[in-house]
């Protein structure tokens, strides 16, 4: 697709994405992509984030996904950094992947919640792009999904098929065709993303470092790999070491 000229590519974009395309153009626009495992949601989110840039509405891109794309300036995973990047000049668009575990249903007035709430103002005023990956609608906080807020909804059915619920012109349309991205990124990477900034792992204390590991993978065998062949006896003890001076469970990613 890079090698077409501008006025080709916006030919072929909005023949191709429809009125979906006009909101890509937007100063700021929230979209969700869903569906089933291995329907290519993050393949077309990224298309739309390709689309962006090489048709010039949007030339900073950042995303919680690892890619080594020269469309895509920064990975960004928490969101002190993110407040950070918005801040920046330039017309900017956010892809946020998992974002069902990232921005979950909660509690009114949470932590959280507030924090949540804060992102979508930031989002706004500096007119930036957000773009949300999920398995289901239903796994998203309710703040993201207003449809005063939102612009739409986009659900994969095949990985070259989607249905888009289009807030902004009101209207619901099937989209065909669906192109791959040209964008490089590993489907089986972890797309993390925390409201506060981690300690780096190297500056853990062991037992913290072994159990923030085994927080994130459930396996023994990544503990391993990630501390120089460490054995499972050793793992149990600094898990053990790690419980005794923390009030929450590993698997809730406690650091220490």
């Amino acid at each position: 697709m890079q090698h077409l000229k501008i006025d080709n590519l916006k030919q072929i974009v909005f023949a191709s994405l429809g009125s979906l395309a006009s909101i890509l153009n937007r100063d700021g626009f929230i979209i969700f992509i869903s569906g089933a495992k291995e329907k290519g949601k993050t393949d077309f989110a990224l298309f739309l984030a390709e689309c962006c840039f090489l048709l010039g509405f949007r030339k900073h891109i950042a995303t919680n996904i690892k890619t080594d794309s020269y469309m895509v300036e920064a990975q960004i995973t928490n969101l002190p950094d993110l407040r950070k990047w918005l801040r920046s000049s330039g017309r900017k668009l956010f892809i946020l992947d998992e974002a069902g575990k990232h921005l979950p249903k909660m509690r009114f007035m949470t932590e959280k919640n507030i924090e949540i709430m804060e992102l979508i103002q930031l989002i706004r005023h500096y007119d930036c792009g957000l773009i949300g990956i999920a398995p289901s609608d239903k796994f998203i906080d309710s703040n993201f999904l207003n449809t005063d807020i939102i612009d739409a909804r986009i659900k994969k059915i095949l990985k070259h098929k989607a249905i888009v619920k289009d807030y902004l012109h009101n209207e619901t349309y099937f989209l065909l065709g669906i192109e791959k991205t040209s964008i490089k990124f590993n489907s089986k990477d972890i797309a993390e993303f925390s409201i506060h900034k981690k300690t780096p792992l190297d500056e853990l204390p062991k037992c913290c470092a072994v159990a923030r590991i085994y927080a994130q993978t459930g396996s023994y065998k990544a503990v391993s790999k990630a501390f120089n062949n460490m054995n499972n006896k050793e793992i149990r003890r600094y898990l053990r070491k790690h419980l005794k001076h923390s009030e929450l469970p590993i698997t809730s990613h406690q650091e220490g």
